[in-house]
């Protein structure tokens, strides 16, 4: 553990960083995140190369192969580990 790590039991103050001030006013002009207009040669410009999908679903064999074909022990082994160091395999947090 180091000298910066948390200890609730400290008490002496955090210390004061001079620099950091409070905002004093909302700036002048108020510019929303929006998106803008497009390009003038968007229409005109190349195609990015990416391979549009058709909407067809993966065959079973094409699934084994994307993600490896573990076998269901493999599966269990890592759902107790995760468990373990105390994350939820449902939401993986």
């Amino acid at each position: 553990m180091s000298q910066d790590d948390y200890q609730p039991d400290r008490t002496d103050p955090l210390p004061v960083n001079p620099t950091l001030r409070p905002h004093q006013s909302p700036p002048a002009v108020h510019t929303p995140a929006e998106q803008g207009p497009a390009p003038a040669d968007a229409a005109t410009r190349p195609a990015s190369g990416i391979v549009t999908q058709t909407g067809e679903g993966l065959s079973t064999d094409e699934v084994t192969a994307l993600i490896g074909g573990a076998d269901a022990s493999a599966t269990e082994t890592i759902l107790s580990l995760e468990t373990a160091e105390g994350l939820d395999p449902q939401t993986e947090s």
